[in-house]
C-alpha cells in the first residue's frame, strides 16, 4: 500500500482522511528566531496549537495537514511531532525555503544544485536539522517558492533563462526536481499573485521542474487562484499535468474582504471543473495556527491569517461551491482523493 511520510513515521494513505495541503502550525519570518517578541515556550505552543487542531479534527474530520513552513521561517520539527502525537493528526513537514527576496539563507546560496539535492534528499530520508542538531524527524514533501509581494513586478528583473525566477530560486527548483526523481515525493509551491500580472509564475516553475525530469503530476502550484489575470493562466498550469491549490479561503489576501476572494475562487473552480480538471484541484486555508509575534497590528496585518476558523471551509465555502453545482463527492475528491494521490511516497 502507498504511504505518506509524516513527522511520526510513514502512514498508509487510506488513513489520511480530509487533508489540508498548505498550512502553518508555527510561522515567523527569517530572523524571527532572534527576536525577543517572537520567543515562545515550546510546550505552551504545542498545547495551544494542539487544542485548536484537535477541535477542528473532531468537528470537521480533518486527518492530515501539510505544514508548509520552510526551514528559515520557523520550521520546528519537534513542535510538529509533539502536536501530531497529542492530536493524532498526520502532519507532513516540508523541506525547502522561502522566495529569494525574503529567504534562502546565505549558507544555501553558496551551494550547488547537487548539494541542494542532497539536502532535500536527507531531509526526506534521514530527518531534518534544527538549531544545528539532527532530529531524525523526516519531511514528507518539498516546497519551492518564487516571487515576493513587496517588489513591483515591473521592476523585477529577468533571471536565468528569461524567466522572472532568480538565480538561487532556479537552483533550488532544479534540486527539488532531482530529489523528487529519487523519492517520488510531492513538490508543493508558493507563487506570488503579483507575478501573474507580468508572467505565469506557476508555468515558469513547471518549466524548470520539467527540464530536470520531474513528475509534474506530483506538483501542487500554490496561490494561483488569488489574483490571476484570467482563468487561462490557471488552465495553462493544469494542462501541463500539475495540480492547482485553492487557498486563502476565508483569508482576504489582496482583497478587502473574504467575500470577494471566496466568490472569485469559487467561480474559477467552476470553470476548471466544467473543463474536466476536478482531479487537479485541492482545497486548503494557508492559515497560521500560531505566530509568536501576534496579535495583528497595522504594521503586521498578515497576522490576521490566524483569524479564520477551521470550520470555515465546510460551513461557508462548501455551501458556496454547492451553489455552483459542486457535490459532496466533488469536495471529497478535492480534499481526500487528490491529496492522497499527490502526497504518497511509495518508493521509500
Amino acid at each position: 500500500m502507498k504511504k505518506i511520510r509524516t513527522v511520526t513515521g510513514d502512514v498508509p494513505v487510506d488513513r489520511m482522511g480530509v487533508t489540508l495541503t498548505h498550512e502553518h502550525l508555527l510561522y515567523t519570518y527569517p530572523g524571527g528566531e532572534h527576536d525577543h517578541r517572537s520567543s515562545y515556550v515550546l510546550e505552551d505552543a504545542v498545547a495551544r496549537i494542539s487544542a485548536e487542531l484537535k477541535a477542528g479534527m473532531d468537528a470537521y474530520g480533518y486527518g492530515t495537514l501539510v505544514d508548509m513552513t520552510p526551514a528559515e521561517v520557523g520550521r520546528n520539527p519537534e513542535l510538529m511531532k509533539r502536536v501530531a502525537e497529542r492530536t493524532g493528526a498526520n502532519i507532513i513537514a516540508v523541506s525547502g525555503f522561502f522566495p529569494e527576496r525574503m529567504g534562502i539563507p546565505y549558507w544555501f546560496r553558496r551551494q550547488s544544485v547537487d548539494e541542494l539535492t542532497d539536502f532535500y534528499y536527507r531531509d526526506l530520508t534521514e530527518g531534518m536539522v534544527f538549531a544545528g542538531a539532527a532530529t531524525g524527524i523526516k519531511a514528507g514533501a518539498i516546497k519551492i517558492a518564487t516571487g515576493q509581494e513587496s517588489v513591483h513586478p515591473a521592476l523585477s528583473p529577468m533571471g536565468p533563462n528569461g524567466r522572472r525566477i532568480h538565480q538561487y530560486e532556479d537552483r533550488l527548483i532544479r534540486a527539488a526536481a532531482r530529489a523528487q526523481r529519487k523519492t517520488l515525493c510531492c513538490i508543493n509551491t508558493h507563487t506570488d499573485p503579483m507575478d501573474y500580472t507580468v508572467t505565469n509564475p506557476g508555468v515558469e516553475q513547471l518549466e524548470i521542474l520539467e527540464e530536470e525530469g520531474a513528475d509534474l503530476g506530483k506538483v501542487i502550484v500554490g496561490h494561483a487562484f488569488v489574483e490571476p489575470r484570467g482563468v487561462e493562466q490557471i488552465e495553462a498550469i493544469v494542462r501541463r499535468g500539475a495540480t492547482v491549490q485553492v487557498d486563502h479561503i476565508g483569508i482576504p489576501w489582496r482583497f478587502d474582504g473574504d467575500e470577494g476572494l471566496d466568490e472569485s475562487m469559487a467561480g474559477l473552480m467552476q470553470v476548471l471543473a466544467d473543463k474536466g480538471y476536478m482531479d487537479q484541484m485541492v482545497i486548503t486555508y494557508d492559515r497560521w495556527f500560531f505566530n509568536p509575534r501576534g496579535p495583528a497590528t497595522q504594521e503586521n496585518p498578515q497576522l490576521l491569517n490566524q483569524g479564520v476558523g477551521l470550520g470555515y471551509i465546510f460551513e461557508t465555502f462548501v455551501p458556496r461551491l454547492r451553489g455552483k453545482g459542486f457535490t459532496d463527492a466533488d469536495v471529497h475528491r478535492m480534499m481526500v482523493e487528490n491529496p492522497r494521490r499527490l502526497l504518497s511516497m511509495d518508493s521509500l
